[in-house]
């Protein structure tokens, strides 16, 4: 069975109250050693004065036992003596006597000056200190710390209690603080579900804050923008291309059942005339269909921008241009312009003004492409030619889809290449316009933000 995995705001909770648990275990940690050290110190103290004092300089064997004395008892100190003869000493007979260990014989050996220590016995724990005597004898000082067990067993006692304490309210918390933090990623998921159950993308999330939360919900609002413009783009596409493809469709359909119906009744002329008739109406609709689907990718879904040089991308537009029209003259006239874009986005809709060109303008005419990179400017390219001048209140809805000047209806086309041009510019953050042209013409200008310079050279591939 897959366990089910725990929410942020769990996880968070968790990862507070670990982090304050671990810390209030380590300082009451280190709280406990200081105070046990302390205690220690504090023990040894009072071995060493009592070291130093009168008893260490008088001679153990002239020392009797000590029934009744302020240094007995369970916590007081007890004084053992080994003479020089090896007999042992023990002044303070109600405590149970401590070893004499390698520690002592080191002492008594002369091998070191004094030794100090924490051992165990039945009777508990002591600390002991071993000093040399008089006329070569050993002292052996101990001191039991049974208070300082007792104290520190008190101290750990209340520091366990803080520790809980610590991690519960840390917990508690966690949980208060990820609510409180994660607020904003659960209206945003509750705004996601909302979209993904209505697919309505018109309406963004509120956003507050300038934080990684806020940013992500600028970036959310920022994606339900570019989802219903494309959206939208699809429903236009669908529309305008089901309503134009109804007209060459139904004169196809009438030639076709003028050819079945009318059978051996046409003549030889009349049948040619139909099937020559079938044949442009078929390469129109094709036409149509290609342009379509150019209008479909000029968004640039299915490629990644990148630093490109734009006189690049002109150059390789007029070669393609060159081949498909080799009777058509060009003048290429360029200077490095970086750019950020798509470069067979970009080079499709350049083809689409050359061909606009060499269809509307005169077979003497030069198609004149200028690509201009001003510093600090925007980028700037133009096609220049002496088709007849577009008056200046179609100059806007040239650029719609379909649009055909009445000057222009006799020419083929589908009306669909400057809406190309018009929305593969749009989605490199440029604009396009046309002008008239001294002496006669159109100069149609696309400007675009300058980008960084390409690294690598190339202006990328190109799509025919």
């Amino acid at each position: 069975m897959r366990r089910r995995r725990r929410s942020m705001q769990a996880r968070l909770a968790l990862i507070v109250a670990v982090a304050v648990t671990g810390t209030a275990v380590l300082v009451c940690a280190l709280a406990w050693l200081a105070v046990r050290r302390t205690l220690i110190d504090q023990a040894d103290q009072e071995l060493r004065t009592i070291s130093q004092g009168p008893v260490a300089r008088i001679d153990p064997a002239t020392i009797p036992d000590i029934p009744d004395s302020p240094l007995n008892g369970p916590t007081a100190v007890q004084i053992r003596a080994r003479l020089a003869d090896g007999r042992t000493v023990l002044t303070s007979p109600q405590i149970a006597p401590l070893p004499f260990g390698a520690r002592e014989e080191a002492v008594a050996a002369g091998r070191v000056s004094s030794a100090r220590y924490t051992t165990s016995v039945p009777a508990g724990r002591f600390r002991v200190l071993v000093v040399p005597g008089v006329n070569g004898s050993t002292l052996q000082f101990a001191r039991s710390l049974r208070d300082a067990d007792t104290t520190l067993r008190h101290i750990g006692v209340v520091m366990l209690v803080l520790v809980v304490g610590a991690a519960a309210s840390a917990a508690l918390a966690g949980r208060v603080m990820g609510r409180a933090g994660l607020a904003p990623v659960h209206r945003l998921t509750r705004a996601a579900t909302r979209v993904a159950d209505t697919q309505d993308l018109d309406h963004p999330i509120a956003v507050d804050g300038d934080d990684e939360v806020g940013q992500l919900g600028r970036a959310f609002n920022r994606m339900l923008t570019a989802l219903g413009r494309a959206r939208r783009a699809q429903q236009d596409l669908i529309e305008d291309a089901a309503h134009e493809l109804r007209t060459p469709m139904a004169s196809m359909r009438t030639n076709v059942e003028l050819l079945i119906h009318a059978g051996d009744r046409l003549g030889a002329a009349d049948r040619g005339a139909l099937l020559r008739d079938l044949d442009r109406q078929s390469v129109e609709l094709s036409d149509l269909v290609a342009d379509l689907v150019d209008l479909a990718r000029s968004t640039g879904v299915e490629e990644a921008p990148v630093p490109l040089d734009l006189a690049e991308v002109a150059a390789g537009a007029v070669d393609r241009a060159r081949a498909r029209t080799p009777y058509a003259d060009y003048a290429l006239v360029t200077r490095p312009a970086a750019v950020v874009g798509r470069p067979a986005a970009l080079e499709r809709a350049v083809v689409n003004l050359l061909d606009n060109a060499v269809k509307f303008g005169p077979p003497t005419q030069t198609v004149e492409v200028t690509v201009t990179g001003p510093p600090g400017g925007p980028v700037e390219l133009t096609v220049a030619d002496r088709a007849p001048t577009i008056p200046s209140a179609e100059r806007e809805r040239i650029f719609h889809r379909f649009h055909r000047l009445d000057t222009s209806r006799a020419v083929p086309g589908s009306g669909l290449g400057l809406a190309i041009v018009a929305q593969t510019v749009a989605s490199h953050e440029g604009t396009v316009d046309v002008l008239a042209r001294s002496g006669g013409g159109n100069v149609f200008r696309l400007r675009f933000p300058a980008g960084p310079v390409p690294t690598e050279p190339g202006r990328g591939p190109a799509e025919g």
